[in-house]
């Protein structure tokens, strides 16, 4: 049985029953418990289901996450594509840089850059409080999960500031649904600062390829600077190549 076919199984089951079994599925699908046991482990690497003992549950939604949970996540992923969005700023720029585990783990690399900053990330903030930069926090209801500020008063910050780089995270990227977040806040805050700046900025680590969330942030045409810590999966690649995206990547 192909490859592509035992995955549309497992995750059939995992749909309907919310659990899988190794051994259940394995006699189902006519092959070794092993075979299944590799299945799962390539499913849990793209995101669509979470290992357990004996099998798999649904994966856990990454805004249910704590922030310091989910920074050990792709931590070397992370990483690079911090160090490559790092060659995007220079001194002297005002930018604002958006919450989430891939943009602190860039702001951890601009403590001693002089920039003036703007975020809605109380961590970032902290972070960044000792550096050179000037660092604004935007106004906002604090959300405990990750120290974000959100809200309506967040977005009307952003949109009476103009910023050379807005720098974003995102949830998801999806051929037919495009660039994706989990939450409301998030997607209306990412709207208005492309509208906000001279160059809008993704950081999407590799693993965000051909996953869902909840909400559609941009359309996969939008003219973005996507930075991945490697090439894109070639639907991807061949989309980014047909419209104005600017992609950076390892």
């Amino acid at each position: 049985m192909l490859t592509d076919h035992r995955h549309e199984e497992i995750l059939s089951q995992l749909a309907q029953t919310g659990r899988v079994g190794v051994t259940s599925i394995a006699a189902t699908l006519a092959v070794s418990d092993e075979t299944i046991r590799r299945d799962l482990k390539m499913l849990e690497e793209r995101g669509l289901l979470r290992r357990i003992h004996g099998g798999a549950v649904r994966p856990r939604l990454d805004q249910e996450r704590p922030l310091t949970e989910r920074s050990g996540l792709n931590s070397r992923e992370k990483g690079r594509v911090a160090a490559l969005a790092e060659g995007l700023v220079e001194d002297g720029m005002s930018i604002f840089i958006d919450t989430g585990t891939t943009t602190l783990a860039l702001a951890r690399r601009l403590t001693t850059r002089k920039l003036t900053v703007t975020t809605n990330s109380v961590d970032l903030a902290l972070l960044l409080a000792d550096s050179p930069a000037r660092v604004n926090l935007t106004p906002g209801r604090l959300r405990p999960n990750d120290n974000a500020l959100v809200g309506y008063d967040t977005v009307d910050y952003a949109r009476r500031h103009f910023f050379d780089l807005a720098i974003m995270g995102i949830a998801a990227c999806d051929l037919a649904q495009g660039w994706m977040d989990y939450e409301e806040h998030e997607s209306v805050l990412r709207r208005a600062l492309r509208g906000q700046t001279r160059r809008a900025v993704l950081l999407a680590d590799s693993r965000k390829f051909g996953r869902q969330a909840n909400l559609q942030t941009f359309d996969l045409a939008a003219p973005l600077t996507v930075v991945t810590d490697r090439p894109p999966p070639e639907p991807f690649a061949d989309r980014f190549a047909r419209h104005d995206i600017d992609l950076i990547c390892g």
